[in-house]
């Protein structure tokens, strides 16, 4: 087989709502050329989908071109019949009283004397509604193939518009919630439709490592409706323990609550589908008050899953009088709570912390404050702009399609659509898109983000190799566009940390590895038990493990022949080996993504503390290549699959060229079917 070429590579990563897709490998890596929404239409024909909304519009008016024929026609047997008549020949003369004479004849005068040849005036077009999604079918749901008739038109119109010639290689990303059966259908399908050479079918979560190039990592893709949560060792898919399609966990959770909010404002669904996508939506980090609610913030621990609860300003404390007074949240007149705090240090903060940092701070939130006192302005003059998790209230541009009405000269002329913005304004429920909801029947004491840090933690613990668990809780990839509210992996983070991370302290040694060894003596050696003794101090958890006296003397190379140093033989050194404390996770970080790629550098990405990664935020249904819907901005490594799916595809088609059995080739189908590629299958 001939060596395949970057641009003749072909590469399909179906999602819920956007499916990419791209031809050709360029030098550098780029995002996704080419955005499909999701979505298929039924078309006339039963079984047969459309892209796009097709529409009957019917116009009246005279008969085109194309009517012209008949009633020449008639003319010319209006004309035999006087022929006849002025020969003499009575017989053939035209009689009045014959209704389907008349019928005949009336067309042809232009008379609308019935409902038929009014019918026959009317003039139908088909034309395509780009913006519309009324009808669509979606054949993807959480991932799962739902319409397969739908899913196979959909392949057919992405191949069909990328146009690839002949020799080109199929490079397809899969969902973790298929089937060994769907994997199967799908390669049945690719073969026989599009008669392609090769076909590479990768998993989403593998992809993902590729485009952050690691081999080890805990990917977590929060999709539309679901989260996937993949460990992904030494390039290896772990199956056990995968949380696949955790529904209510995605952004429609966030978009759902965001509506539970501010449906009463007039709001609605779409309102806050742009809204989750704007910079000013944001999840603060636990224990941040709300903007308006700080007096409520220090007596509540949680003030954001207080606020959602309903109670004015955030907190329980509308029971207490506002005063001023004694017993009252203002207190005694002629004193305010953030004055008499004013002298006071946090101790804790201090001692877990860097001071210097901390009084920095302290100094810089005081300025802040005289400032905002004094007008809120600098020492220049100049306004104050508040950063947005400080301001009550701010306002985001929402874009609407208008229908153009058509002018009067042409009442039949074909809609029109313009793109409208307007500014809304929103108060503190932006803030509130990750808390729990409060309709009857839904979960009231969990939000996502603690379901999401949940299944991460079963999902590691459950890879067979103990000692991957820290290098994955070290690794971890949130992905998808579901996580480019600003501030959400920060907040998940956060949340992992409070409800499983254990501060290392010497204690992590004692009793993760049952030991035979009695803690060490300073005693010259003497007595310093040997490997395999038994005594009344040998029991399991008793004293200090060896292995941290070792540790502390591995770069002594003397210490084998210290006082009070267990020996250890080499023959057992296997046998104590430390695998680290794999139970509970000391540390939890991020993977920093690549920098060797700039048109993915260059774009907001979420996974950055500090960073938004909004822009072009758009999963919407209108979606696509240069249609209206079309994200305005980037796309950044929220969508790392897509990165990842080139560099395999370089490395599988290009550089392997089938060696590793990264493909298969279109005579190993013909050989053994479909049922083989999962022995090819990434």
């Amino acid at each position: 087989m001939p060596p395949f070429k970057d641009e003749h590579i072909l590469i399909i990563a179906p999602g819920s709502q956007v499916t990419l897709a791209q031809l050709g490998l360029p030098e550098s890596f780029t995002p996704a050329r080419y955005r499909f929404p999701t979505r298929m239409f039924p078309a006339e024909k039963k079984g047969e989908f459309e892209p796009y909304k097709i529409r009957e519009r019917r116009q009246d008016g005279k008969p085109s071109n194309g009517t012209s024929a008949p009633k020449e026609d008639v003319e010319m047997k209006d004309a035999e019949t006087s022929a006849p008549e002025a020969t003499g020949n009575n017989e053939a003369a035209p009689k009045p009283e014959n209704g389907e004479q008349e019928d005949k004849k009336d067309p042809a005068e232009g008379q609308d004397t019935n409902g038929e040849t009014k019918k026959e005036a009317q003039q139908i077009f088909y034309e395509e509604d780009i913006t519309s999604d009324e009808g669509a079918i979606y054949p993807l749901e959480n991932g799962h193939i739902v319409d397969w008739p739908c899913f196979f038109a959909l392949l057919t119109h992405v191949h069909n518009t990328l146009s690839p010639p002949f020799h080109t290689p199929i490079m397809l990303i899969s969902q973790p919630a298929w089937s060994a059966r769907d994997r199967e259908a799908i390669t049945q399908f690719v073969f026989e439709k599009f008669k392609t050479p090769a076909f590479c079918m990768m998993d989403s979560a593998l992809a993902i490592c590729y485009g952050y190039g690691t081999s080890t990592a805990a990917v977590v893709d929060v999709g539309k409706g679901k989260v996937d949560v993949t460990a992904v060792t030494d390039f290896l898919v772990n199956e056990h323990g995968r949380g696949i399609a955790l529904e209510g966990c995605g952004g429609d959770y966030m978009t759902d609550r965001l509506q539970e909010l501010l449906g009463s404002k007039g709001f609605t669904r779409e309102m806050c589908e742009q809204l989750k996508r704007s910079n000013i939506t944001e999840i603060l980090p636990a224990g941040t008050p709300l903007p308006g609610t700080a007096a409520t913030a220090r007596q509540n621990p949680n003030p954001a899953a207080a606020a959602s609860t309903g109670g004015q300003d955030g907190g329980p404390n509308d029971a207490v009088p506002r005063g001023p007074g004694e017993g009252t949240q203002t207190g005694p007149e002629g004193t305010n709570g953030e004055d008499e705090d004013e002298g006071v240090l946090d101790v804790a903060a201090i001692v877990s912390g860097n001071t210097s940092e901390f009084l920095a701070n302290r100094e810089k939130e005081k300025a802040e404050k005289s400032s905002s006192k004094k007008g809120s302005v600098d020492q220049s003059g100049k306004p104050i702009r508040l950063p947005n998790s400080k301001k009550e209230k701010a306002s985001f541009q929402y874009e609407e399609y208008a229908r153009l009405e058509p002018e009067k000269d042409a009442p039949n002329a074909p809609p029109r659509y313009i793109r409208q913005t307007r500014e809304i304004e929103v108060g503190v429920e932006r803030f509130l898109s990750a808390t729990p909801k409060q309709k009857t029947g839904e979960r009231l004491t969990s939000n996502i983000l603690e379901d999401i840090a949940t299944q991460i933690h079963h999902t590691i613990l459950s890879v067979p190799d103990a000692s991957k668990r820290s290098e994955l809780w070290d690794s971890l990839v949130v992905v998808g566009n579901g996580s480019k509210i600003k501030g959400f992996t920060q907040a998940l983070l956060n949340t992992i940390t409070q409800k499983y991370v254990l501060s290392p302290s010497a204690t992590i040694f004692t009793s993760e590895l049952p030991s035979n060894f009695s803690t060490p003596m300073p005693t010259g050696g003497t007595n310093t038990p040997a490997p395999g003794q038994t005594g009344p101090f040998n029991t399991p958890g008793h004293g200090v493990n060896p292995l941290l006296v070792a540790a502390t003397h591995s770069n002594n190379p003397t210490a084998g022949n210290m006082p009070g140093t267990p020996s250890m033989d080499p023959s057992m050194a296997s046998h104590y080996r430390s695998t680290g404390h794999s139970q509970t996770p000391t540390s939890v970080k991020t993977l920093k993504p690549p920098e060797y790629f700039p048109e993915w550098k260059e774009h907001g990405n979420s996974n950055v503390p500090g960073t938004s990664g909004s822009a072009g935020m758009n999963n919407g249904p209108n979606a696509g290549p240069g249609g209206p819907g079309a994200p305005s901005g980037g796309h950044g490594m929220e969508e790392a699959v897509f990165l990842g799916a080139q560099v395999a595809s370089k490395v599988v088609f290009v550089i392997d060229q089938g060696l590793s059995k990264g493909f298969m080739t279109r005579v190993e189908y013909n050989e053994n079917g479909p049922s083989a590629i999962h022995e090819y299958s990434m």
